[in-house]
């Protein structure tokens, strides 16, 4: 037993280590990874979509390889809300993570139907990261369930896709040159593909020969083996039949030099017993002077930390009451000026777009940009004036502010930036914030306006009351944006593309919404179309125009 010469340095030392052992530990814990668990329970408190929408996503990649089902729902939930939130990259990588799940859980059905979709999403907004690498995963697919055709028909929509967009990256020669070689490769692919279907073909037959070639080899190789077997179990019974004789005479030496050494080693264990005694004897002496003068150590040693121990206990008490009094009272006026500020701030919400409010505040004005990628949408009532000589002036107002305020909350779903009202005119555009170039988010709203204004009629009409019916216009294009005048400012835009898009206005009719050829362009793999062809527009000459009917459902 250990007794140490001071006790009171002793105990010091322990509990510094015992102190160090649990700063050890919560440096481990706070450094470990958060588990799918935990994340869960994040996303069941969470608020926020986006916060949600990245919580979903994590889970999915901490399940993937462990639980690629749940991995997949929890991935499509993600996608669901970028889509809501217009996260473009963060929708099409959940489309992916999703496919990627499900092909791993081995439902390569679902799985090719998502990697469809994250196929054509991804086209639409441009990643083709993320296309070329669903294209790659539906001929996975098709090469595991032996549809050659299939698999045939990937390869070529690759290489299409890869010759449209050969050459006009962004991204300047290296991305060229990178897109060159993969089409380079898909091609070589193709070539592969067609003669292996080919050569399949044609070698049945021989295949067929050579079977029973085998089948004939085989059997002798069999008839071989059998004699080679004997062989062994003779040679095995032969060696352990040896050894039996070996281990006989190995039992007889042992029993011989056991019976000439037992005295020898009867009289070896009486010494040492008796040597073992004495030991335990004067060490049991010992022990119990050593327990008496450790036990009065002890009690000396108890007494002096327990009166430190309350002196120390009643100086940190009275500190922490003084700093919780204080914390407090920051607390307060903390809360009271962060209500005023967010008061502020709504109201600025109000009037700019966030990122124009923002550099407002920090900079007190606001520099004019040129955004090259803009959507611009014009709203406008059919026979306004009929409808306004059948109400009152108050009712006119209101009927306008039930219209625009349901018009605010659906681009808001969409995050496009409410411009301007000129009479009974609705003017937003999206492409300004978040610089998302894609005008899909602005046809999706366009439709959902047009739904709820027909809703409306049905009520009016049902009531005997006038009602509005609108046409709408969107084009994509170049603008320019900025705050004019220093008292009551405004947020506007201005550039030919807010003029074409006022042209596809005009040339729609009620009820429908009216897109241009660029905005067509950009947004065509997501919604049906009706080709209106060559349309003559106010200074513009001959137009090409389409209506959109509905968007395409996966």
């Amino acid at each position: 037993m250990f007794y140490p010469e001071n006790p009171i340095l002793y105990v010091f030392s322990m509990l510094n280590k015992i102190t160090l052992f649990l700063l050890c530990v919560l440096a481990t814990v706070s450094l470990t990874a958060q588990s799918s668990a935990e994340l869960e329970r994040k996303l069941d408190k969470s608020q926020s979509k986006s916060e949600k929408m990245n919580l979903c996503y994590q889970i999915a990649e901490k399940n993937l390889a462990s639980n690629p089902t749940k991995a997949a729902d929890f991935a499509h939930r993600s996608s669901l809300l970028a889509s809501e939130l217009g996260e473009k990259r963060r929708e099409a990588e959940s489309i992916y993570l999703s496919a990627d799940a499900l092909m791993r859980a081995r439902k390569n059905k679902d799985a090719a139907s998502r990697f469809n979709w994250a196929w054509n999403t991804s086209r639409n907004y441009g990643l083709r990261d993320i296309a070329f690498n669903s294209a790659e995963k539906l001929q996975e697919i098709a090469r595991k369930d032996g549809n050659t055709k299939e698999e045939l028909k990937w390869a070529k929509e690759t290489i299409n896709y890869l010759r449209e967009n050969t050459g006009r990256s962004a991204s300047g020669g290296d991305a060229n040159a990178r897109l060159s070689a993969q089409l380079s490769s898909l091609e070589s692919e193709n070539a592969r593909l067609k003669e292996e279907l080919a050569r399949i073909s044609g070698s049945t037959q021989a295949q067929a020969n050579n079977f029973k070639q085998s089948e004939e080899q085989l059997k002798q190789e069999a008839l071989k083996i059998q004699s080679e077997i004997s062989k062994k179990d003779q040679e095995i019974t032969t060696i352990a039949q040896q050894k039996l004789r070996s281990d006989s005479l190995v039992r007889t030496k042992v029993r011989l030099l056991a019976n000439l050494t037992q005295e020898q080693m009867a009289d070896s264990m009486l010494l040492a017993q008796q040597e073992r005694q004495l030991q335990a004897q004067q060490t049991r002496i010992a022990e119990a002077e050593l327990k008496e003068e450790r036990q009065r150590y002890i009690q000396l040693l108890l007494g002096g930390l327990i009166g430190l121990a309350i002196i120390l206990a009643g100086s940190f008490y009275a500190r922490y009451r003084a700093k919780r009094r204080m914390a407090d009272e920051l607390t307060q006026k903390n809360v009271q000026i962060e209500g005023e500020q967010k008061k502020s701030d709504a109201l600025l919400l109000n009037i700019l777009p966030p990122a124009i409010a923002q550099e407002l505040k920090s900079r007190n004005k606001v520099a004019a940009r040129k955004y090259e990628q803009a959507t611009v949408m014009f709203i406008d009532f059919t026979g306004f004036t009929h409808v306004s000589e059948r109400l009152t002036p108050e009712a006119l107002v209101d009927e306008l502010d039930y219209c625009f305020s349901n018009f605010d909350r659906i681009i808001s779903k969409y995050k496009i930036e409410k411009i301007k009202t000129v009479g009974d005119a609705y003017i937003c555009a999206s492409g300004l914030s978040d610089m998302n170039a894609s005008p899909s988010d602005m046809i999706k709203a366009a439709l959902e306006i047009q739904d709820f204004l027909l809703h409306l009629k049905a009520e009016r009409q049902t009531q005997n009351l006038p009602y509005f019916d609108a046409r709408c216009g969107i084009h994509t294009g170049a603008v320019v944006a900025g705050v004019v005048g220093a008292k009551k400012f405004a947020y506007d835009i201005w550039g030919d593309t807010v003029n074409t898009a006022a042209r596809m206005e005009e040339s729609c009719e009620p009820g429908r919404v009216n897109v241009s050829e660029t905005a067509y362009g950009l947004a065509k793999y997501e919604f049906e179309w009706m080709n209106r062809g060559k349309i003559a527009a106010k200074n513009k000459g001959m137009l090409d125009m389409y209506y959109v009917t509905s968007a395409k459902s996966y």
